[in-house]
């Protein structure tokens, strides 16, 4: 009798970590295809290696279905793997995107370009979007949070703003170029480098719930005195993801 209770023991374990090891190659399946969609513009590809979405959007959690704001959008880089990751039934609102090659002839279609604005007018650029409250899956500042403070566009108004839009339990997930862990905001200017230390104190005195970093794109031979763009390889950067508490 016992030996028959071992077995089905063994047998339901196997069972479970069978459906766990599925469940996780069907989630980086949606990654793989975003990364590796033949529709991709051919010059994104070249960037892949220094901006690893392979192990980037795994973190974002972003899943297909799903309503995300991107601040910061530039060249659209992350906007297009966002928007062919989230799929037709999802929303990518792209702010500040200067590349409208990208959106010729609707090649993406469920991508929303927010006009272009200083975040100051924050509240006004999400009314008019219909950025409703609880209505956002994730939040993403890439490479720009430095820029908000310089331009100084970071605001509580702000902060409070992106968290009514963050459905509960919803991501806000900043990458930054790393500048001295305690140094703040000192080299926003001259290095565009932020301290990331103050990240994480300003958004959880915001609210927002720390959920966990990646190193995968940091660089110990980085000593965080070159400005960014004028360091022999690829400088240091922070990867953190924050949440929205449940309600």
């Amino acid at each position: 009798m016992e030996f028959r209770h071992t077995k089905r023991f063994h047998i339901v374990s196997l069972l479970i970590l069978s459906i766990s090891l599925l469940s996780k190659a069907s989630a980086n399946d949606i990654y793989d295809a975003a990364i590796n969609n033949p529709a991709r513009l051919k010059a994104d590809f070249a960037y892949d290696q220094k901006r690893k979405p392979l192990d980037i959007l795994p973190f974002t959690q972003i899943k297909k279905g799903d309503k995300v704001l991107e601040l910061g959008a530039g060249g659209g880089y992350t906007t297009e793997l966002l928007s062919w990751l989230v799929g037709e039934s999802g929303k990518v609102y792209a702010h500040f995107l200067y590349n409208k090659e990208r959106l010729e002839n609707n090649r993406l279609s469920n991508v929303i370009s927010l006009r272009k604005h200083s975040l100051n007018e924050h509240a006004q650029v999400l009314a008019e979007n219909e950025i409703q409250s609880n209505k956002l899956d994730a939040i993403i500042i890439f490479f720009v949070l430095h820029d908000i403070y310089l331009n100084n566009e970071m605001s509580d108004e702000l902060l409070t703003s992106l968290m009514d839009a963050l459905k509960p339990g919803g991501s806000l997930i900043i990458l930054d170029n790393a500048a001295k862990p305690d140094s703040g905001l000192t080299n926003i200017s001259d290095l565009h480098r932020i301290g990331e230390h103050f990240v994480k104190s300003e958004l959880e005195q915001a609210g927002f719930v720390f959920d966990g970093q990646t190193s995968v794109l940091r660089n110990k031979q980085d000593d965080h005195t070159k400005p960014w763009g004028d360091y022999e390889g690829l400088q240091d950067r922070f990867a953190y993801r924050f949440k929205k508490t449940e309600i």
